[in-house]
Parts: structure tokens; C-alpha cells; sequence
């Protein structure tokens, strides 16, 4: 497999894995994602209780699985099918390539159009119904920046595991 069909079909299913937990958790209760929330939200909707914390770290173990097993083992797949020989700069590409898959989709998928734009019911935390913050376009996107400095680090780390081994 070639390194653009690799970022492709990986970003594919990374994309869809994470969107189908992160609309999952928002469906079961938007509560759980609350720290993905504006702050106007967060300080509306309260502190989570405890059985949300950890129902929390569940989605998030999960979630973290998926965001760095996807990559990592794509990088093991690219590297076995070029004969076990793969430089610091391909893998680290593939790394960043399927994270920024996942994150393009995070942002304008996920975050700007149905959160910002359509706004349907069961992402809404109840009483926070129509803040201001469900239309805050620039929060969604400073997370879009923060993850892509949070994306070059992963891959950097994937890389020189598989250059290092």
C-alpha cells in the first residue's frame, strides 16, 4: 500500500470510528463531552456528578484507543508492506495525515455544522437551550489548532517508536 492510500482509507476509518463515539456519547448524554463544550456551557450546565466522570473516562479510553491505535497500526501495516523498510518522514506523514483526516472532520463535520450550524436537540445540555456558545465558531476552531500541534506530536512519537524498532 502506498503512503496516500494508507492516510486515506485510515483517515476513513478513523474519521468514522471517532464521529460515530463522539455523536454516540452526545446521543446517550451530551453531559459526558462537557468539557468539549464553550465555557458559557460548561459554567451553565454545572460540574459533572460522579457517575458521569467516569461513564467520561470510558468514552475516553476508548476514544484515546482509536485515536492513537488507528495511526499506529496503519504505520505498522505501511511498514510491512514495504518489506519491514520505512524511513522517519513516511511514517511520520502517515501518522499526520490520518490525524488531520480525523481532525478536518472533527472541525467541519462535527463541529461546525452540527454543532454550530444545525444544533440538533440532543446535543444540547439542558438548561443551556439557545447560549450563546452554540454558535461560537472560533472556540470550535482553536480546538482544530490545538489538535493539530496535539496531531504533529503523536505522529512524531508513532515515528520514532517505528524507526527506532
Amino acid at each position: 500500500m502506498n503512503l496516500g492510500m494508507s492516510i486515506a482509507v485510515n483517515g476513513l476509518v478513523l474519521s468514522v470510528s471517532l464521529t460515530a463515539v463522539i455523536v454516540g456519547t452526545l446521543a446517550v448524554e451530551p453531559r459526558l463531552l462537557l468539557r468539549s463544550y464553550p465555557a458559557d456551557i460548561r459554567r451553565a450546565a454545572g460540574a459533572q456528578t460522579a457517575p458521569e466522570r467516569r461513564t467520561t473516562r470510558i468514552f475516553g479510553l476508548i476514544f484515546l484507543l482509536l485515536l492513537i491505535g488507528v495511526p499506529a497500526v496503519s504505520t505498522g501495516l505501511l511498514e510491512r508492506s514495504r518489506g519491514g523498510d520505512m524511513d522517519f518522514l513516511t511514517a511520520f506523514l502517515n501518522g499526520i495525515g490520518i490525524l488531520s483526516c480525523f481532525n478536518a472532520v472533527d472541525l467541519f463535520l462535527i463541529d461546525w455544522l452540527l454543532f454550530c450550524t444545525v444544533t440538533p436537540r440532543f446535543l444540547v445540555i439542558e438548561g443551556t437551550e439557545g447560549m450563546a456558545g452554540y454558535k461560537n465558531y472560533r472556540f470550535h476552531f482553536r480546538g482544530y489548532i490545538v489538535g493539530t500541534m496535539l496531531a504533529a506530536i503523536a505522529s512524531l512519537l508513532i515515528a520514532s517508536v517505528f524507526v527506532l524498532l
